[in-house]
């Protein structure tokens, strides 16, 4: 399936990390239990000025119910930006992501042949997509939220890597510097562990990677990974 008419940018997205205290997303209680001001969620969210393509893949998932009252975010690749939502479609946090150095927004294939050292820069990609994504752990035992197992895409929590200065990346004023990765979606540690984990741990939920090819952008295919 999919859907059209989506991904048009307008304005520059302003980061908002938190809506709520983390705290209230690492206690006990459940999602459906928690009460939020929906009138302050959708001020704060207005506040982070988000692109029109996420404004559209906002309401096009509360029309269609499309996230299967699941938490769910959605990730802005043109602009290098995260949201994250409850269930019921309320914003709860947004923050800046770190994505593959490449634009396109399909992997090649034949890179689940090579090593990571293997890969050139062009065929590290962020794919872009509809998932239903899973807190796992990584080789490691490190948790992170998979969004595709076969091509080793998650999102987690920013990685130190020699030479990439990918946590000072993530804390400069622009999106222009954020390409880094071989493909994952690193984010904030307390994004992670305050706000995503605890939502997407009990059930799992829906992450929205917006495409940024030109030739993409009025089109998104609609598939399930898990």
């Amino acid at each position: 399936m999919t859907y059209s008419a989506l991904f048009t940018r307008v304005g520059v997205a302003l980061l908002t990390l938190f809506l709520f205290s983390v705290n209230a997303y690492c206690g006990n209680k459940k999602d459906d239990d928690r009460k939020i001001d929906k009138k302050e969620a959708k001020r704060a969210f207005i506040a982070t000025n988000p692109s029109e393509a996420v404004k559209e893949t906002i309401e096009w998932v509360k029309d269609k119910k499309d996230n299967r009252k699941l938490p769910y975010a959605v990730i802005d690749k043109t602009y290098s930006d995260v949201y994250v939502f409850d269930r019921k479609g309320n914003y709860i946090a947004s923050g800046p992501v770190l994505l593959g150095i490449s634009r396109l927004d399909r992997i090649d294939p034949k890179t689940l042949k090579y090593n990571l050292s293997q890969i050139s820069k062009e065929k590290r990609v962020t794919p872009s997509g509809r998932y239903l994504s899973f807190i796992g752990k990584d080789h490691r035992g490190k948790e992170l939220l998979w969004l595709d197992y076969k091509y080793a895409i998650a999102l987690h929590p920013v990685a130190n890597v020699p030479g990439q200065n990918r946590r000072t990346r993530l804390k400069t004023k622009t999106h222009k510097d954020n390409r880094i990765t071989w493909g994952c979606i690193n984010v904030e540690p307390n994004l992670f562990k305050g706000v995503i984990s605890p939502m997407f741990k009990r059930r799992g939920g829906m992450v929205y990677v917006l495409p940024e090819e030109p030739e993409n952008k009025g089109i998104m295919q609609i598939v399930d990974k898990r």
